[in-house]
């Protein structure tokens, strides 16, 4: 792959993979230095990218990936202190575990439609227009199933089970 191929296939999905990246790692300075490491993966693996279908979707893997990677070394990396001093009480800590887990599975329990809209919409920072687009949705019957989806997690998150 060239330089300038490079240039125009996968530079422009880099607001894409932030998007990403921020959402995993809840941190914009950590999310810039994803990205950088995912460009510096991929320029380094040019000579293969030729044999990419989908960039947008094989970057978000890789993206998911390194982001994955950087919160396993940042948990690794948090010193061990013999006091609780800054640290939320352990039952605080298990009640937020559960509620994400919860939370996953109350997006995993919506329908597959509300799911894909939600994610296409949330995740991935599709426009309404660009997922009528994609999916061939009327514009008013994604909009609907994206508030009914929003509706059920923030049910859920009121009155978790």
């Amino acid at each position: 792959m060239t330089l300038q191929q490079f240039h125009t296939e996968w530079l422009p999905l880099q607001e894409r993979f932030y998007r990403i990246a921020f959402y995993l790692l809840e941190d914009r300075d950590d999310a810039k230095d994803a990205v950088q490491d995912l460009y510096l993966k991929l320029w380094n693996l040019r000579d293969h990218l030729d044999l990419i279908r989908q960039p947008s979707a094989y970057g978000a893997m890789l993206m998911h990936n390194l982001c994955i990677d950087r919160i396993r070394r940042r948990q690794f990396a948090e010193p061990l202190d013999d006091g609780l001093a800054g640290k939320a009480p352990p039952d605080d800590e298990l009640i937020l575990k559960e509620s994400v887990k919860g939370l996953y599975e109350a997006i995993e329990e919506l329908p597959p439609g509300q799911r894909k809209l939600l994610s296409l919409r949330i995740l991935h920072g599709l426009s309404y227009e660009q997922i009528q687009q994609v999916t061939g949705l009327s514009g008013l019957n994604i909009r609907v199933q994206v508030s009914l989806a929003r509706k059920k997690l923030k049910e859920w998150y009121e009155n978790p089970r």
